[in-house]
């Protein structure tokens, strides 16, 4: 929550309501009620300045500007899809950038936002894990991305994927302190339902969100149920077994009383045989699960392809009706390396 440029001024933008109110009544002995106008300010209607919090005197208003700041980010670029996905790249204060992604799907507005400034988990089909990690997002810049992109459109976002850059699950602390922010009712006000956080299973990961409040949705990113295959594709499986990740999955199914989404990324001759749709087959039951399929979006530097439609029909055709729900989705903004795997600076 401290910026470097800014020295000791902390972001009241990556503080939670509770935090807010701590923080108000420690470093600035205002009342409770004054942390219900600073955070709806900030939330809920979007300004980028104290000076802009009428209700707030005049020499509180200065007083907070030595104290604190309101974290916003500098856009850098943006580019639109043919279907009218919107991809922005944002320039962080320390100078890194990162990409979150605006997805239109009538009546639904989805904001894909990003954990991280790259990725330590590498896997091998995935632009953002080619990059490697350079650090964690704080509580302020996920939040921020929100905003930034809700200052674009008119429309409501309505719902909020955690599935841009990095693996949320490891950056948990301020990924949860986000979530309480992006559901308060004193802010924007995204209910846990619209909201999915996506992860490819680390130790203890989905257990953590299993524990938060609210009904979040699970997207596990899959891609193989064949150990082998799996740790090819993704390398940090190898600290989460196939066997240890489906009990998670399993209690997180019992805890939330939720149906988990399975992602499988389609690659020709690597994870679409039979052989890899019986494994699926077998990996699902006894979970409350649906697979969403997706064909791969090619990446710099990875020799991989997307399978024909025929190996895509078998592959379904095996899984359906043995599977509870089975879902071809179409890649958003592949044009503008916003699907996906995709995103990178």
């Amino acid at each position: 929550m401290l910026r470097n440029d800014n020295h000791e001024r902390i972001s009241l933008s990556g503080l939670t309501y509770e935090q807010l109110r701590s923080w108000l009544s420690s470093n600035m002995n205002m009342k409770p009620f004054r942390a219900n106008q600073i955070f709806s300010w900030i939330h809920q209607r979007g300004v980028t300045s104290f000076q802009e919090m009428s209700n707030l005197s005049l020499s509180a208003r200065e007083h907070l500007e030595t104290l604190a700041i309101i974290t916003t980010l500098r856009t850098d670029s943006s580019l639109s899809a043919e279907d009218g996905t919107i991809k922005y790249s944002y320039l962080l204060s320390d100078g890194s950038r990162i990409e979150s992604v605006l997805i239109p799907e009538p009546p639904r507005l989805t904001a894909c936002l990003s954990t991280q400034v790259g990725c330590r988990l590498g896997c091998i089909f995935c632009q953002t894990g080619k990059m490697g990690l350079t650090r964690d997002l704080t509580t302020d810049e996920i939040v921020s991305q929100l905003y930034q992109l809700r200052s674009t459109t008119e429309t409501r976002i309505s719902n909020v994927v955690f599935m841009g850059m990095g693996e949320p699950m490891d950056n948990f602390d301020n990924v949860s302190n986000a979530l309480s922010i992006i559901g308060d009712d004193r802010g924007i006000c995204i209910g846990s339902r619209k909201i999915t956080i996506s992860t490819v299973g680390l130790p203890g990961g989905i257990e953590k969100l299993a524990r938060l409040q609210g009904q979040y949705g699970l997207a596990v990113s899959l891609h193989s149920a064949v150990e082998k295959t799996r740790r090819m594709l993704v390398p940090a499986s190898r600290a989460l077994p196939l066997h240890r990740l489906k009990q998670d999955i399993l209690d997180y199914n019992q805890k939330k009383g939720k149906r988990v989404t399975l992602e499988y990324c389609l690659i020709e001759n690597v994870n679409d045989s039979i052989k890899e749709a019986q494994a699926l087959v077998e990996f699902t039951k006894g979970l409350e699960c649906k697979i969403n399929l997706l064909l791969y979006n090619s990446i710099e530097g990875a020799d991989f392809s997307r399978p024909g439609s025929d190996v895509v029909e078998k592959f379904i055709g095996y899984l359906y009706p043995r599977c509870q729900a089975v879902t071809l989705r179409r890649s958003r903004g592949a044009d503008v390396s916003a699907a996906c795997g995709q995103l990178g600076t």
